[in-house]
Order: structure tokens, then sequence, then C-alpha cells
């Protein structure tokens, strides 16, 4: 979560990869509508792309229209193809069709078979030459994403600290992070503000520095859990800061209010929305437990992303409000 910009307040602005993936561009042969499609599983730096997957496997249930992946690949020529992962576990995923144009394009595979024993699920998706690795955790729901970050998206919001609308675009990179081991999607907005977010299952994490100093290192820490009940909570890692000569311990408490829910901003309704609560908590000496410093509220709406943060008045803090005005998803 990015921190606060510099009108002083803290905003939020996050994917899922399920990558392990080659670095070499690889490509089928062919051109044209008659041909075979041109096209790789990579982006331009090498990286393996997005795999989003959606519904529930379970030992013996044979899969339906439910169970599929979303898979995204860089055309360079158009024409016939047919992407499809090995056999893992019982079953698969596979799609063949045409495509028409060039550019980063969205492909859907089915699912096919059933789960035979109560296990993880290890998956190479083959496009031509071009492979990646991803996993379906067992009996996991992976249920609609609520933090697209499918390169060329963006979300406009009205930001009532501006007195105007602000950008934040999904970029085409992604960021190789060596203190985690994790690659991240990139997300910048038009003040020059970057952003670093990934998904894995249900869970979508950000990294970044907690505490607004640049001698704090940034840590990864989940932002955002779907499919937990109300209630849920859990924290980020604990960083230690200075403040007038002091030292204190700073951390993110977060709490999902709801799941399901509706929400109306600038004329555009939502539904399937998850509330979140931010406390932003410090532990100051001789004090032996956190205090909340701050209090924010984050909806995201399932297939759109962030929609709004709201963060009340109070005796120091200036009430604040960014709502979704306008937005493309890739």
């Amino acid at each position: 979560m990015k921190a606060i910009l510099k009108y002083g307040i803290f905003a939020l602005t996050i994917m899922f990869l399920f990558q392990a993936c080659s670095k070499e561009y690889s490509y089928e042969t062919g051109k044209g509508y008659s041909g075979v499609a041109i096209g790789t599983l990579q982006d331009s730096t090498g990286n393996c792309q997005n795999v989003f997957v959606n519904g529930t496997y379970v030992v013996d249930s044979v899969l339906t229209d439910s169970n599929y992946i979303v898979v995204t690949v860089n055309i360079i020529s158009p024409g016939k193809y047919y992407i499809f992962t090995d056999t893992a576990n019982g079953f698969w995923f596979a799609d063949s069709s045409i495509v028409l144009s060039t550019g980063t394009q969205n492909i859907k595979l089915k699912g096919y078979g059933k789960p035979i024993l109560p296990v993880d699920a290890n998956f190479v998706i083959t496009f031509g030459s071009s492979a990646c690795q991803f996993t379906i955790p067992y009996n996991t729901a992976v249920i609609g994403n609520y933090f697209p970050t499918t390169a060329g998206s963006y979300w406009t919001y009205n930001d009532s600290q501006l007195n105007d609308t602000i950008t934040t675009h999904a970029l085409s990179v992604l960021a190789n992070v060596a203190n985690t081991g994790q690659t991240y999607a990139v997300f910048v907005d038009r003040l020059g503000d970057t952003s670093l977010y990934r998904r894995s299952g249900n869970t979508y994490y950000t990294y970044g520095s907690i505490y607004p100093d640049p001698s704090v290192q940034p840590v990864e820490y989940a932002f955002l859990k779907a499919g937990v009940p109300a209630g849920t909570s859990w924290d980020s890692p604990i960083v230690s800061v200075v403040v007038s000569n002091q030292n204190i311990k700073v951390k993110y408490h977060f709490t999902l209010l709801g799941s399901g829910l509706t929400a109306s901003y600038n004329g555009n309704n939502f539904t399937n929305v998850i509330k979140v609560q931010l406390d932003i908590q410090a532990l100051v000496p001789p004090a032996i437990n956190y205090a909340t410093a701050q209090t924010s509220y984050f909806y995201y709406a399932e297939g759109i992303g962030l929609i709004a943060i709201e963060v009340p008045g109070s005796t120091t803090v200036m009430p604040y409000n960014s709502t979704l005005a306008q937005w493309h998803v890739n």
C-alpha cells in the first residue's frame, strides 16, 4: 500500500500471478489468418504473464463450465492457435480458435477431467514452444478477480485532496523483487508514484513502504483477502521507525467487513463489492499495546478493482475520499 502521498493521507492503489517461467522468447510458426498464430506466453522482458484461475476443484468432481483459466498472451501475427496445459492430477485445460489481431490478448482455456487426489495440481501451459507454470491448490475456490492488474488497464478516480481526477495505469512491465522472490505487476499514476502488486489464490499482495520514510525498508503484505468470512483480520509485518528521536513500531491491521455488497459512486453502480477496514497502528513506548492512529475504508468490486477509499475526518486527520469515475480493464 503505497504510502500516502504527498498530501498526507494513506492511499491504496494491486494480481495475481501464478508464475515460474522461462526467460526466452518462443513462438509458433506460420502467419496470416489461414496460418498458425505467432505468439508467446511471455511479455517483452521474457516473464510469464498473468494466469487467472476460476472455479472449485474437488476430488472426483467432473469439471464444469465454471472451471477455466484465462491466460495472457502476446500475439505477434494472427492466425489459428492451440493453447493447452499438461494433465495434472486428472484434469487439464485447452482452447483452440483463431485470433484476428496482434498485441496482448486474454484467452480462456476450458477445464476437462476431474481431480483424482486431494493434492495441489502443478501445470505447464504451452503455446507453440513457449511455456509457463502455475498451481491450483486443492479444493480452493478461486473466486472472481477483485484487483485486476492486466497490462493496459486504467482507473480514474475523483480525488478530494487534489480536487481533481487522478488516473492509475497498469504497465506492461513486471518487477522482480529479490527480497521476496516474487514478481509483481507495476502500477503508475500521473504523479509518478509507482506501486507493485501480485495475487496468489484469493489473497492480494503489495510490496511497498508502510511508513513514508526512505530509511524504512519496503515489505510485502496482504491488503485484500477474498472469500473469507466477515470479521477476518490480519496484520502487515511490523516496521521500526524513529519519530521525534523516539523508536516506535508501526503496522497495518486489516479487517474484512463484508462481501457481496453493493455501492454507487459517480453514477456507477457496483455489485459483488468487498469492504476492508485498514487501521494504521503504532506502539509508542512505554505503552505495551498498539493504538490506532488512523482508520480508512477500502472498497473493491469484482472484475474492476479498487472503487473507493474513504478516510473519516478526525481532530488530526482531514477527511478524504477517492472514488472511481472511469475505468478500463483489459
